[in-house]
């Protein structure tokens, strides 16, 4: 039984995200933050600076994209359809999205979790989501939820100490 704190506490995070607004990159990075606090090795990118064939390199793939038009983003979509070139099995993964606070306003965290499984990673927590709110009648003016950052840096806590525990139990 070699269970070194060291060797849990070298596990790695990724955290990709598409964004509009700007309210999903910062629920990215609140969210990284949080994952950090815990010890893990973090990086968090834009879906346009990733390479598919490095998350190889890291026990969670972490993927977020504002909800639209019910499902996620295009160019979410148009990544996780990259993804299908490289074999990520048997890794963890964890969605994230930003929507509006409406009724049957749908979910991009649903539709990427629905991928990561197909995928063959292991969803290491249900899917989450922060709340944007939009000006009525005015184009490209949204803004999260007050408090919402906070809330993802905890998440990100939560989803590092369930990783944690798990490379530990594994170890043990």
């Amino acid at each position: 039984m070699n269970s070194s704190v060291e060797n849990v506490g070298a596990k790695r995070a990724v955290v990709i995200f598409d964004t509009r607004y700007g309210n999903t990159e910062k629920i990215a990075r609140w969210f990284e933050s949080g994952l950090q606090s815990t010890g893990i090795e973090t990086m968090c990118a834009d879906t346009k600076e990733v390479n598919v064939e490095s998350l190889k390199g890291y026990d969670l793939i972490c993927v977020g994209a504002p909800t639209e038009w019910h499902t996620s983003s295009k160019p979410m979509k148009e990544f996780l359809k990259k993804l299908e070139s490289v074999d990520i099995s048997g890794k963890y993964g964890f969605a994230f999205d930003t929507k509006l606070d409406r009724m049957f306003s749908g979910s991009a965290a649903n539709f990427i979790e629905k991928r990561m499984k197909h995928l063959g990673l292991k969803i290491i927590e249900a899917g989450k989501s922060a709340t944007v709110f939009l000006e009525e009648g005015r184009v490209g003016d949204a803004w999260l939820k007050e408090g919402e950052e906070k809330r993802f840096e905890q998440i990100g806590r939560q989803v590092g100490a369930d990783l944690l525990a798990r490379a530990k139990s594994i170890q043990v």
